[in-house]
């Protein structure tokens, strides 16, 4: 009875997969969003039924996607799936939802650089050298047309973006890491409402003003700037683990500063709606988050919050 119910469950999350697959793969601009609930029927189907049944989900998603699209979607299909499954199989365990967001952003980095080997390799096709081609073409075509209007372009500007387009190729390890991050985090922030409304247990996100970073972070990070005063060779592989690493420790040291925002906006009664749009400002605002990371290691290295009445 418990197979037969298995079976009937594979199915109905199997039909649901195949119309968000279909919908994301020929339908323009909305399929950009039903992209993000691919996941959602291998979670739910895994904390149901478990990550051993749910692999042979996968395994009928890989073989369905194939017929109705190509072989070029499958490593996509494998990619949300594995994630779903992932995801799904510690909620499951009621893991705390920050371990679950971690576990679902390795998932996805492993299988976007996976992809981006076996495109490479077997393609011929870098989507990085593309995307940097195409952007370069579009400024210099920019800057074409303001010659022909009469107006004579900055030379310091065209020097910021070949310094920004390089910095982008030397960084792309640190844009695979945000990227898998943030389809993990959609994921769980679209998936978790529908898995409440089936009644699944998925536990709550634990306040992120009690957030905190392990404090041999600081020691990398001091070791990391040291190497930094090194004469490294731009382009070489410890020129770029190193500039990777940098830039991926001041991102963990940005949350931990606004993790001490939150806290004293706690504490001192500061309204909620203030400090999340604090937040969205300083998004926009490179000079502040560069102030809130040093906020952060400081409060991570003197232990601000235990100072805060």
């Amino acid at each position: 009875m418990r197979n037969t119910y298995a079976l009937t469950e594979a199915a109905i999350q199997l039909a649901l997969f195949t119309v968000l697959f279909l919908v994301s793969l020929y339908v323009p601009l909305l399929g950009a969003v039903t992209t993000l609930f691919l996941s959602i029927p291998f979670i739910i189907f895994t904390i149901k039924h478990g990550y051993q049944q749910a692999l042979l989900l996968l395994v009928a998603s890989l073989v369905v996607s194939s017929v109705v699209g190509s072989l070029l979607s499958l490593p996509g299909v494998l990619m949300f799936g594995t994630a779903g499954i992932v995801i799904g199989a510690l909620l499951a365990k009621q893991k705390n939802r920050y371990v679950v967001l971690v576990a679902g952003t390795m998932t996805f980095l492993f299988n976007m650089v996976i992809d981006y080997i076996i495109s490479i390799q077997f393609f011929e096709m870098d989507i990085i050298k593309q995307a940097l081609s195409l952007l370069n073409e579009s400024f210099h075509t920019a800057i074409q047309m303001m010659r022909g209007m009469g107006q004579q372009p900055p030379k310091e500007l065209q020097e910021r973006f070949e310094q920004g387009l390089e910095l982008i190729k030397y960084v792309t390890p640190t844009l695979f890491v945000l990227g898998a991050f943030l389809l993990a985090y959609v994921t769980m922030i679209v998936s978790v409402p529908i898995l409440k409304r089936l009644k699944l247990s998925v536990g709550t996100w634990p306040p992120f003003r009690n957030f905190s970073l392990p404090k041999s972070l600081l020691w990398y990070y001091l070791l990391i700037l040291i190497v930094t005063f090194l004469p490294l060779e731009k382009g070489t592989f410890v020129y770029i683990v190193v500039l990777n690493l940098y830039y991926l420790l001041q991102l963990l040291f940005v949350v931990q500063g606004l993790s001490f925002l939150y806290y004293v906006g706690d504490r001192k009664n500061i309204p909620k709606g203030m400090i999340v749009w604090g937040t969205v400002l300083c998004l926009f605002l490179p000079f502040l988050l560069y102030l809130i990371a040093i906020l952060g290691i400081i409060d991570l290295g003197f232990e601000l919050r235990k100072r805060i009445l």
